[in-house]
């Protein structure tokens, strides 16, 4: 059999089986009418066979090849985004962080890291030190400014050794305090955020295990 008549035989079984489950709206985009598609269903093997054969004469197939182009980009871009998520969640990302950078719910979280067979999340962990603070607030300044958001926050995680929850909790914070205090005080003799986060938040601060 043809590689032509191998498609034609394949579209004409999935015509069967969209009949079979009365998928009306699946047999129209194929162009068959129901009653086409009832007549399929009853058809022999042979006359099957024969007919998919025959598929060059009345079915046309087609790529086009500049929806291929960004569908294939898109799915690209679908599964680095995935393999971010994968791996921030390896670095302890929490689903407060998940949700406001991919919109996952809890259960999203729940189950994704049951796949990757991560074990259960402990409690609130430690706070950082002022120092352990201070290194992932210059980790971020330092990132690539290019980097989207969720790689960035993963890249801090990685070279400072915190977990990416705490990363994620701190530059939110941090972020914060510049917006509300940057008027305040000259860039030269500005007290550090961090310090100022510390002293703002105390405790709300982070990290896994409160390590580095």
């Amino acid at each position: 059999m043809s590689s032509t008549a191998d498609l034609t035989l394949h579209v004409l079984r999935y015509a069967m089986s969209r009949l079979q489950d009365a998928d009306m709206n699946a047999l129209s985009v194929l162009g068959l009418t129901p009653d086409q598609a009832s007549t399929l269903a009853d058809m022999t093997f042979d006359e099957l066979v024969e007919i998919a054969r025959l598929g060059h004469l009345f079915i046309d197939l087609q790529i086009d090849a500049d929806r291929f182009d960004q569908l294939l980009e898109r799915a690209r871009g679908e599964v680095q985004s995935r393999q971010v998520q994968d791996e921030l969640l390896r670095h302890q990302a929490d689903a407060r962080m998940m949700e406001a950078l991919f919109g996952m719910t809890t259960t999203d979280v729940a189950r994704r890291r049951r796949v990757l067979g991560l074990p259960s999340q402990p409690g609130r962990p430690r706070s950082p030190t002022p120092e352990q603070a201070q290194a992932m607030w210059d980790a971020w300044r330092a990132a690539p400014k290019d980097l989207p958001d969720p790689d960035r926050y993963l890249h801090v995680a990685r070279s400072t050794g915190a977990s990416a929850a705490a990363v994620y909790r701190l530059v939110a914070e941090c972020q914060h305090t510049l917006t509300d205090r940057a008027p305040t005080y000259p860039a030269k003799t500005a007290q550090p955020v961090v310090d100022l986060v510390h002293h703002q938040f105390g405790t709300h601060l982070y990290s896994a295990g409160g390590s580095s």
